[in-house]
C-alpha cells in the first residue's frame, strides 16, 4: 500500500512546483489566521501549481507552538480538499514533538510529511538516521519526505544517508534539498533510489537544479508569486528551453526585489498586496521598511 501511495503522489508532484506555503497570522504574530487559507490557496491552485508545502522555512512552522501548526494543517488540508497533495512540514528540535505533528498529520489526511533534520546542535549520519527511523516507525502507512536545509538548521542529508534511507525505509518518499551548492545536490540526485521524489528549492538556479535530475520544485517565493514558477516547469518538461531560460531570468529580477533578512516580511506583503491579508512575520522578524509589492507589480506586469 505505502510504495502504491509513493508512486501516485510522484506522478502528481513530478514535473510541477509545490508552493512552500507563507503562514497568515493574526495581530499577536503568533495566531494562524486560518480564515485567511481558502484565498491563499484557492490563488495558488488557480495558478496551477502542482502541491502544497505548509509549514516549512517560509511557512515559519519551526516558530509556531504545536497547537498553532496543527491548526494551520488541519485547515490547509481540509481546504486543498485532494485537489493536490498536501505535504506538511513536521519537523521540530525535540522528538516528541515531531512524533505528535506527525500523527497528526496523517489523523487529518495529508499525503506526506516532511522533517527537517534536528537543528542547532550537530548531528552525525547515524544519530540522523535513528531520527528518521524512529518517525517511519510512528507513522508506517504516511509517506515520510527528508528535509534537507543544513544552511539553516546546522545538519542536513549527506548522499550516504539518502542512500541508506533509501534503502532502510519503506515508506520513504523521497527528499526536498533547499542546498545551493549543485555539485552536492547531484550528489544527493545519485544516491536517491529512482522511485523516490527528488524536489529542489534553491530558486535562483531554479532550472539548472532541474537540468541536473530533480523532479520539481518547492519554492517560498512562489507562495506570493507562483505564475513564473509555474511556467518554468511546465516549460522545462515539456522541452521549450528557451521559455524556461525566460521564466528563469523573471523569477531571477524578482528575488531581486526581496530585502536581505525580510524575505519572509516581504512575501506576506506581496501576498497582502494581492488581496490576501498575512499578516506580518513571526516576531521578532521583521517586516520590510519599504513596500515590495510596488516593486513586485511591474515586473510581474511586463512577464
Amino acid at each position: 500500500m505505502i510504495d502504491a501511495k509513493i508512486a501516485q503522489l510522484k506522478e502528481k508532484v513530478r514535473g510541477g512546483v509545490a508552493p512552500a506555503l507563507a503562514t497568515p497570522v493574526l495581530a499577536d504574530g503568533m495566531t494562524v489566521n486560518t480564515a485567511v487559507l481558502p484565498d491563499l490557496i484557492n490563488l495558488l491552485l488557480d495558478a496551477g501549481v502542482s502541491g502544497l508545502f505548509v509549514g516549512g522555512t517560509t511557512g515559519e512552522g519551526v516558530l509556531l507552538s504545536d497547537g498553532e501548526r496543527m491548526r494551520l494543517h488541519e485547515t490547509a488540508v481540509s481546504v486543498a480538499n485532494g485537489r493536490v497533495p498536501v505535504i506538511l512540514h513536521t519537523g521540530a528540535n525535540q522528538l516528541a514533538s515531531t512524533l505528535a505533528l506527525c500523527r497528526h498529520a496523517e489523523a487529518v489526511g495529508a499525503d506526506a510529511v516532511a522533517v527537517v533534520t534536528p537543528f542547532f546542535y550537530g548531528m552525525h549520519d547515524a544519530g540522523l538516521a535513528d531520527y528518521y527511523h524512529a518517525i517511519a516507525a510512528a507513522i508506517p502507512n504516511l509517506p515520510l519526505m527528508l528535509y534537507d536545509i543544513p544552511q539553516l538548521a546546522v545538519n542536513g542529508i549527506s548522499p550516504g544517508l539518502m542512500a541508506r534511507l533509501g534503502k532502510e525505509i519503506p515508506s520513504l518518499l523521497g527528499i526536498k534539498s533547499s542546498r545551493p551548492d549543485a555539485q552536492i545536490v547531484r550528489q544527493l540526485i545519485d544516491a536517491a533510489a529512482p522511485h523516490l521524489l527528488f524536489l529542489v528549492g534553491n530558486e535562483s538556479a531554479a532550472l539548472g537544479m532541474l537540468a541536473l535530475g530533480a523532479d520539481g520544485l518547492i519554492s517560498g517565493l512562489s507562495t506570493a508569486v507562483p505564475e513564473p514558477f509555474v511556467a518554468l516547469t511546465q516549460a522545462f518538461f515539456s522541452g521549450d528551453m528557451a521559455e524556461a531560460q525566460r521564466q528563469q531570468r523573471q523569477i531571477n529580477g524578482l528575488l531581486a526585489q526581496l530585502p536581505n533578512g525580510a524575505r519572509i516580511g516581504a512575501i506576506k506583503q506581496i501576498l497582502t498586496g494581492r488581496g490576501v491579508p498575512m499578516g506580518t512575520a513571526v516576531p521578532p522578524r521583521p517586516m520590510p521598511s519599504d513596500d515590495v509589492w510596488l516593486k513586485i507589480r511591474p515586473l510581474l506586469e511586463e512577464s
